[in-house]
């Protein structure tokens, strides 16, 4: 009965992509090592939900809106949707490599090679907006390989709509609408300028990201300053080849070359002759990415389904050529991937104790730094899941130990919107009193609302304390584990006696980063 329904391509495709989702759930079934620093920003954000924020549009917290509302806040409610995002992908993955003309083999290579990848396991193991961002970079892929088979220029619409949410989910999709134009303009495709349905497209996706541009006016446009100042601060400087070195290894050594074969399949094939713009498409994002020497290997991680979809073709198509002298390369090919998959699966996913992870990273080398001033012992995106249970417990300590007095006056500054969102998510049910931060959008949810004759100030030094109040006490530090190491050993002060209104100074705090 299913195979009258679906043919063997289609089942194999909804097969892997289920193992894709089950891959990213079952370790957030056993905590998943904690919520990550930006879960808790997010959890805030959608419950304080705007047409924009400081660091990225609306669709990410509305859509974390609707999890908090039908299935609560636990790390397996809202990391749900990820792995069911990033089983989506796969899918689609797959289906470009079946309209580029791949079989079944060449879309399970194309699959497979996407999941072995440490940067897909972290992706879509955690709610964030680059869940999204990749998913509708990925949707323009398909409508641009379907654009490209059939010569529709219908298609110039959904890609229009999808690039228009990816503009809602995070702003640097952007950079897709810039390669796609390169890609056009060195090829024939750049008859589509001529073309009124890729102007209406375009208009369709203003139009969906015209609320944040509003926003953005009204507000100040933050985001072009919290852009400016990442890539001042947080950005380590990075030349060509280990920008290389580091897509590779974030793609996995053993997927690398499927992706690698896929970009000069596209560039150089002449059976692939009409799919050429998506490889100087993809070309383009590598060269942004040099040029800018971003250390964030994931600021491309969407352009990679497309040359994963090629990768898997060429592959399929080399052994086809072949014939009988090849036969052995499909089930090789195949067990590499998988193998590839599980050593690095520790990387990706939040599988081993963390000691065991520490020391095997260690050993192998395989923790990159991907921004200034932030080292752990594990990869950044499972270091700061660590240790917000010592942060709480040690901010209600000392709380708890105010005089009644103080308690009632008493606020609480954190230095990071992760510190604020935690303290927040858990503050109520502890009794905690209200957060502030100077951090992105907690700096504008706190402006004018700032003032306190008692506060309780994590970070910083006394010195910059006693800027704003006569009274300055050091009460202790915020001890840590495996977080990374700007949170562990944080100082706290009690504050009292204010010299200077905090409304007063707030904007001179100011921190978009």
């Amino acid at each position: 009965m299913l195979k009258r329904l679906f043919n063997r391509g289609d089942i194999l495709l909804i097969f892997i992509s289920l193992f894709a989702m089950l891959i990213e759930i079952i370790p957030n079934l056993f905590g998943g090592y904690g919520y990550f620093i930006d879960e808790w920003y997010y959890i805030a954000c959608a419950k304080h939900l705007a047409f924009g924020y400081v660091d990225h549009p609306s669709l990410a917290p509305l859509v974390l809106r609707g999890v908090l509302m039908t299935l609560g806040g636990s790390i397996i409610a809202i990391r749900l949707l990820p792995a069911i995002v990033g089983g989506a992908i796969v899918f689609l993955t797959g289906r470009m490599t079946r309209e580029l003309g791949g079989g079944v083999f060449a879309q399970a290579v194309a699959c497979l090679a996407m999941i072995a990848g440490p940067a897909f396991m972290v992706i879509f193991g955690f709610f964030s907006v680059n869940i999204f961002e990749m998913f509708f970079w990925t949707l323009c892929w398909y409508f641009l390989v379907k654009l490209l088979k059939t010569d529709d220029p219908r298609y110039w619409i959904w890609l229009g709509i999808a690039f228009g949410l990816g503009l809602e989910s995070k702003h640097t999709i952007a950079l897709l609408g810039i390669a796609i134009c390169a890609g056009l303009l060195v090829t024939k495709s750049r008859k589509y300028f001529g073309c009124k349905e890729f102007w209406i497209g375009w208009a369709i996706a203003f139009l969906l990201i015209l609320p944040n541009l509003i926003w953005q006016y009204f507000n100040g446009w933050p985001s072009l300053e919290f852009y400016r100042n990442a890539t001042i601060y947080k950005n380590i400087a990075t030349p060509p080849l280990k920008e290389l070195l580091s897509q590779i290894l974030f793609w996995n050594p053993v997927s690398s070359p499927v992706w690698i074969i896929g970009l000069a399949a596209l560039l150089i094939r002449k059976d692939l002759q009409r799919y050429r713009p998506l490889g100087w498409m993809f070309a383009a994002l590598f060269a942004i990415m040099v040029v800018s020497q971003s250390s964030r290997p994931d600021r491309i991680a969407g352009g990679y389904p497309v040359i994963f979809a090629a990768g898997g073709f060429a592959i399929e198509a080399f052994i086809i050529m072949m014939k009988r002298q090849a036969k052995f390369l499909k089930p090789a090919v195949i067990t590499l991937l998988i193998i590839g998959g599980l050593v690095l699966a520790p990387i990706g996913l939040p599988i081993l104790p963390p000691q065991t992870l520490a020391k095997w990273a260690t050993t192998l080398a395989v923790v990159p730094k991907l921004e200034k001033g932030k080292n752990s012992q594990l990869p950044q995106w499972f270091g700061d899941r660590f240790d917000w249970n010592i942060f709480i417990s040690t901010i209600t300590k000392v709380y708890n130990d105010l005089p009644p007095e103080d308690k009632a006056r008493a606020i609480i500054f954190a230095p990071s919107y992760g510190h604020a969102g935690v303290l927040e998510f858990y503050g109520p049910a502890l009794g905690l009193p209200r957060v502030i931060s100077n951090h992105n959008n907690y700096y504008l949810w706190g402006k004018g609302h700032a003032d306190s004759d008692v506060l309780i100030a994590v970070g910083g030094s006394r010195w910059d304390w006693l800027h704003v109040y006569s009274q300055v006490d050091s009460v202790g530090v915020v001890p840590g584990t495996y977080a990374m190491s700007w949170r562990v050993n944080m100082p706290i002060f009690i504050c009292r006696q204010p010299t200077t209104p905090m409304n007063a100074i707030w904007d001179r705090i100011k921190h978009y980063e």
